[in-house]
């Protein structure tokens, strides 16, 4: 292990060094920082890094678990483990040849699936044994179950199997991504995050998490933090300090990592700029002067995408904090807009010589017209400041933009759909939590990554507690979006959403 990674997870920074120059609470997260805790604690494998990988033999070893082909349990955790040593020991690009071998030829085999349906369908036809049909039935059902689970459930089995699971899960997104059309794998990926999402039931405990908690712990905030990035171990030290919490849910088999954890901000009124909190030198003195609790960051491990986590653990902090400060009452979300300036820029292409009326006021329009002498509808205005550099610096174009940046926002959110919910996905979680829509923010993140992903834009969820049944039954029936407060551009957006 290079001596300056060991410092960094053997060492804590003093608080009392704090004043220096070059402390280190102010260096930055460097890569090599952020790799895993456990794997520095896992005692070397004896297969090298990077070897090359036989397909031949790969087979055979994945044939043995899934078939269970092994003398005996021993022997079986043996060969398990041993498949997932040679799994770590693999680059990106092995790894990426063992989950295709693993996803194609080791799904539902096609010949077996059809012969049991067969069966079954003529067993239904010709027999009225129920003995027999619900016997071709497990046939059936055991047919079309991918090969492959058998290999997660033993590793499961394992301890740390679960967080080597949710790792590899990780690997096969990451896969996906790159190679969309690869459907076996994505199958594979979808099977597993079922199992995980299974496994996970009954095991997750609740914890704050704190600058005295472990320095692994603390060390996979900054790894998994993806909305609003780490970037020292003082940015780490002001996001767990006074008036400020973070709790995350831990599998009791990997007790410290969290699987999700999220950011939170006791503040004495609704937050709307998120640089407000991650730059507070001077946090409330009494946190139990404070009216709000801000979740402004919600984040989960790679691997459980597409499990739904966040939900219960808003639930739960919800519950302590009203125990721990029953001074607070109202609960809120600071979010980002992900997908808002994509779709704009998509808009903008289909509707710029005949842009939409109603979404944006005429004197709106026409304040940003003014600035754009060539162009001959709002809507071209709005793509060459865009499109231009600079823009977020100069105040008179700041001052046109904002309300019609507004607009289109609470557009978005109110109007833009798939299917029956909204379109962006971070609006529809908060949504289908059974939260409001509350409030659209100008320059709520004015960081690079706000300005590239929604031109600054951020909104409030609110969690009223006494409506959030309610509210979550009418937005998965019909799409009903709640909303709360009397912010004018939501209004808007709503009285369109009721024409349409």
């Amino acid at each position: 292990m290079p001596a300056s990674t060991a410092h960094f997870h053997t060492t804590r920074p003093q608080p009392e060094r704090s004043t220096r120059d070059g402390d280190e609470l102010s260096q930055p997260l460097e890569p090599a920082d952020l790799r895993s805790f456990w794997d520095k604690l896992r005692p070397e494998p004896s297969t090298p890094l990077h070897p090359d990988l036989d397909i031949g033999d790969l087979r055979t070893l994945l044939s043995t678990i899934i078939h269970k082909r092994a003398n005996g349990a021993v022997a079986m955790e043996l060969h398990t483990q041993q498949c997932c040593t040679l799994y770590e020991s693999l680059d990106n690009v092995r790894r990426t040849k063992f989950l295709h071998t693993l996803a194609h030829e080791f799904c539902a085999p096609k010949g077996k699936a059809r012969e049991a349906a067969t069966a079954y369908v003529d067993a239904t036809k010709q027999s009225e044994d129920y003995a027999q049909t619900a016997h071709l039935a497990r046939v059936l059902r055991d047919s079309l179950t991918p090969q492959y689970t058998e290999l997660f459930d033993q590793i499961n089995r394992l301890p740390n199997g679960f967080a080597f699971l949710v790792h590899m899960r990780a690997d096969m997104l990451s896969h996906i991504r790159l190679v969309r059309d690869d459907t076996a794998c994505r199958a594979m990926s979808d099977a597993l995050m079922k199992k995980l999402e299974t496994w996970i039931i009954g095991t997750l405990d609740l914890k704050r998490i704190t600058w005295n908690s472990p320095a692994c712990t603390i060390e996979k905030l900054g790894q998994y933090e993806s909305v609003h990035a780490v970037k020292s171990w003082l940015d780490v030290k002001r996001r767990l300090g006074s008036s400020r919490r973070c709790f995350g849910f831990f599998h009791r088999s990997v007790p410290m990592e969290p699987l999700v954890f999220v950011w939170v901000a006791l503040t004495d009124s609704i937050s709307s700029n998120v640089q407000s909190i991650l730059r507070d030198r001077e946090p409330m003195e009494n946190e139990h002067d404070a009216k709000c609790a801000i979740f402004y960051s919600i984040n989960s491990q790679p691997g459980l995408s597409g499990v739904d986590l966040g939900n219960f653990l808003i639930k739960r902090v919800v519950r302590v904090l009203r125990a721990d400060l029953p001074n607070i009452s109202t609960f809120c979300t600071l979010s980002p807009l992900p997908k808002f300036r994509s779709w704009l820029e998509q808009w903008l292409t289909e509707g710029l010589t005949n842009p939409p009326a109603n979404i944006v006021s005429t004197q709106a329009a026409k304040q940003l017209m003014d600035l754009v002498p060539e162009a001959t509808t709002w809507t071209m205005a709005l793509k060459h400041i865009m499109d231009s550099r600079g823009w977020t610096s100069d105040q008179p174009t700041l001052s046109a933009m904002e309300p019609v940046v507004l607009a289109l926002g609470a557009h978005y959110l109110v109007n833009v759909k798939r299917s029956n919910c909204a379109f962006d996905p971070v609006a529809n979680f908060h949504l289908r939590n059974g939260a409001c829509l509350h409030r659209v923010n100008w320059r709520g993140n004015s960081s690079y990554n706000g300005l590239r992903q929604s031109l600054e834009l951020m909104c409030n969820y609110n969690y009223v507690l006494d409506r959030i049944e309610h509210n979550n039954e009418r937005y998965v029936r019909d799409g009903t979006i709640a909303v709360s407060g009397d912010d004018p551009y939501i209004a808007r957006a709503m009285a369109l959403n009721a024409k349409l």
